[in-house]
């Protein structure tokens, strides 16, 4: 393997840059915004690829930037407790945009190409060649597609993968509050009346959150009555989560969406793809950022044990990686559509399943999360 070229600069763009620094590969990385950086807010590590980040040397980072989190729990809209969730998370929230800092920080800046913006990209001779829109081009016998569910190299390729809309608007935040100690390490969820608000603690100062309920996609906010509209929706809600919105130093909206659970290839010809580019998720198992990690570790390991047979390369990424992170999609969507749906016999039963299902289920679907022994089959 001669060189990678990487498009996308962020947390999938950045992760595979350093396993393949990892992995002794070289690379270049070309991301179309002027600098490296996340528009967002928090964002959940899982234990697994908290373990991939301690394989490239950023863990510790990580944990002193962001909040330990050990302990779930689901209540209702008074934040009386439906159940506390018998996990032990072992995760991380920590704001997208220090994750994306750290994980640039490891990575030599002679390696990053800023403001690069993809006008085409071609295959042709064992050789993809990268235009920009500044008439440069960069060429290299494999290239990764990082560049999120918009993703416009994948719809050039594989214009049949559309995006899926889940007719759910999320709204994210951070807010400066103290809270009682209870919610110390903890992930609360509040699932009551077809809406959902959840928050967790972030870093020492902020609390990160998140409001879903239904809605069409495509629609914008009047940021000078945002906060008005918010308070107004989850006015049912408990004291605390209207003090969470009415501090909010910030609203992002989005309008949840995936690329659908369908078979699909994950390359073509020299080209592969990671994260969201190829099997973007909902929100609702806190997986999307985490999948595109375990991805990089994985395409990384097979473009070296397989460097002169990229196909190899490429095919086994996939073999390794689909089960689990189509598993991921399929099981988002339906818990989302399950928690908005309007049908009032399956409300009561989602809410009697928050309630009474057996604790191997929650412990099963987190060791499936956090398993990652299915990278022992490419070394």
């Amino acid at each position: 393997m001669e060189k990678v070229i990487i498009i996308g600069g962020g947390i999938g763009g950045l992760a595979m840059a350093n396993c393949l620094q990892l992995q002794g590969i070289d690379f270049e990385l070309y991301e179309q915004a002027p600098r490296l950086t996340e528009v967002g807010a928090g964002i959940g590590m899982s234990k697994s690829a908290l373990d991939i980040l301690e394989k490239i040397g950023v863990s510790e980072k990580v944990h002193r930037a962001g909040s330990f989190i050990k302990y779930a729990c689901v209540k209702d809209r008074n934040l009386s407790l439906i159940r506390e969730l018998p996990v032990e998370l072992d995760s991380i929230c920590i704001h997208r945009a220090r994750l994306v800092e750290i994980l640039g920080e490891n990575i030599p800046s002679a390696k990053v190409k800023l403001g690069k913006r993809i006008k085409s990209i071609d295959q042709g001779s064992g050789v993809v060649k990268v235009l920009f829109a500044d008439e440069t081009s960069a060429s290299a016998n494999c290239v990764v597609v990082a560049d999120g569910i918009n993703s416009a190299i994948r719809n050039q390729i594989f214009p049949d993968i559309k995006i899926r809309y889940a007719d759910q608007i999320i709204w994210r935040g951070l807010t400066k509050i103290n809270l009682p100690a209870y919610y110390d390490n903890r992930f609360v969820e509040i699932w009551d009346n077809r809406k959902r608000f959840l928050f967790v603690p972030m870093d020492k100062e902020h609390i990160f959150w998140l409001a879903v309920q239904k809605g069409k996609p495509g629609g914008k906010d009047d940021l000078a009555i945002i906060k008005n509209d918010l308070f107004r929706d989850f006015a049912d809600f408990s004291p605390l989560v209207k003090d969470l919105i009415k501090n909010s130093e910030n609203f992002i909206r989005n309008d949840l969406a995936d690329l659908g659970g369908q078979p699909r290839k994950w390359s073509s010809g020299n080209i592969a793809f990671i994260g969201d580019a190829i099997h973007a998720t909902t929100p609702n198992l806190a997986q999307g950022a985490c999948q595109a990690i375990e991805d990089a570790y994985a395409l990384a390991a097979c473009l070296k044990k397989h460097a002169h047979d990229l196909p190899k390369a490429f095919s086994t990424y996939q073999a390794l990686r689909q089960e689990k992170a189509m598993l991921v999609v399929n099981t988002s969507w339906r818990l989302g559509q399950m928690a908005h749906t309007a049908n009032p016999f399956l409300q009561y039963l989602f809410k009697k399943f928050w309630r009474f299902a057996p604790d191997s289920l929650f412990k099963k679907q987190e060791k499936v999360i956090n398993d990652l022994s299915y990278t022992e089959k490419i070394n």
